[in-house]
């Protein structure tokens, strides 16, 4: 496994993460023994969601485009020892 599909693999588990904190926002909406405000809650959980969302689709361009160079160096190998 190469350092580009290392780093999408910590990006997606860093969004998943964020997930998770916006779930544990969502879930505690209705405490009232907290100095959060319920519009400042909100806006937090939209950005922990918009930012875990960009995280995935970024990990996933990440990992894509990792495996499409290994399969190009791959077939650049092969080419180069049918020759």
């Amino acid at each position: 496994m190469n350092s580009e599909k290392n780093r999408a693999s910590l990006m997606a588990v860093v969004a998943a993460y964020l997930l998770y904190l916006a779930y544990q926002l969502f879930e505690a909406r209705l405490d009232t023994d907290t100095t959060m405000t319920p519009t400042v809650r909100f806006l937090c959980i939209g950005l922990f969601v918009l930012a875990a969302i960009g995280l995935f689709v970024y990990a996933i361009h990440t990992w894509r485009h990792s495996t499409q160079e290994e399969e190009d160096e791959q077939r650049k190998r092969d080419e180069h020892t049918m020759k």
